[in-house]
């Protein structure tokens, strides 16, 4: 990776560990394939994450512990007590504030070090340009409808930014590091994404879910984020994983999956169905749709 990320200009405090930062660290610094220089690359890193939910706060709690720079989170919603079963970076305390709040709280208490900007929006055609800074390194899209995802995978491959999704359904959870025109984008695995008729058939149900797909979602994901920042490259991958082998819905997913994905799915052995029944981690090489309507002319 790049020295100064995305042509920034890199402040005094981004060229050096403080001595609370080296006291704090010193575990993952004490690792043999891990150096002080791959620690500032983190503490360089300025990171945007689409939703303050279940996903984003086993992601944002990662990245807050591995020691990365700033973190700017944008979810609209205030925090509920049906969250709490997965949401763990809000608490009882917080219920009815903004969850842009109750992350800076939490952030705060957790690691003081990392820069936290929390924002109360709603991310639309109309607010996208102005929600998400183009020069920010990495996007962390955990939003829960592909057509909000649709937005924010065009705004990262017109600015060429790093763009990881990441999510769960039903006991499963599933992600992939994406830098177009390098690799696919998100429009080129997702190729339908909701209409009102599709969202209507899933308004009555609860969707069931708890921590546990959550947290190895989380790892997974920051996972390839460390190996971006150590080797300058993507791997390329996508990764889902079920933690039961028992039948687990996941039409949420596969519904919306583009004819290209299902195409290179089959060809590595998968093919994908509303059921999952296999228990582990699964791992697909990605390749881009050359008629992609979004990446194609990238």
């Amino acid at each position: 990776m790049r020295q100064n990320l995305r042509g920034r200009k890199m402040s005094q405090e981004d060229l050096f560990l403080s001595a609370d930062e080296k006291e704090r660290y010193l575990r993952q610094l004490s690792m043999a394939d891990w150096s002080e220089e791959d620690q500032l690359k983190l503490k360089k890193l300025h990171v945007t994450v689409m939703g303050i939910g279940g996903a984003a706060s086993s992601i944002i709690n990662n990245l807050l512990l591995l020691g990365v720079g700033k973190i700017v989170a944008i979810d609209q919603d205030t925090v509920e007590l049906s969250n709490l079963n997965r949401q763990f970076i809000h608490n009882v305390d917080h219920i009815g504030m903004s969850k842009a709040e109750s992350l800076k709280i939490y952030a705060r208490r957790l690691n003081p070090n990392v820069k936290v900007i929390a924002k109360q929006v709603k991310i639309d055609e109309t607010t996208i340009d102005e929600g998400i800074d183009p020069e920010t390194d990495l996007i962390i899209d955990t939003f829960d409808k592909w057509a909000s995802r649709s937005l924010v995978n065009r705004f990262a491959v017109k600015h060429k930014i790093l763009y990881l999704m990441a999510g769960v359904v039903s006991n499963c959870f599933y992600t992939a590091l994406l830098h177009s025109p390098h690799t696919p984008c998100l429009n080129c695995l997702i190729g339908r994404f909701q209409g009102p008729s599709v969202v209507g058939s899933f308004q009555a149900a609860i969707f069931a879910i708890n921590i546990l797909p959550i947290a190895a979602m989380g790892a997974f994901s920051i996972a390839e984020l460390i190996k971006y920042l150590k080797t300058g490259n993507v791997t390329n991958q996508f990764y889902f994983g079920s933690l039961y082998s028992t039948k687990q819905d996941i039409r949420f997913f596969t519904l919306f999956l583009s004819k290209h994905f299902k195409k290179i799915s089959e060809e590595q052995g998968i093919r994908w169905g509303p059921i999952w029944e296999s228990e582990g981690i699964i791992k697909l090489k990605l390749s881009r749709d050359p008629v992609c309507r979004v990446c194609g002319n990238t």
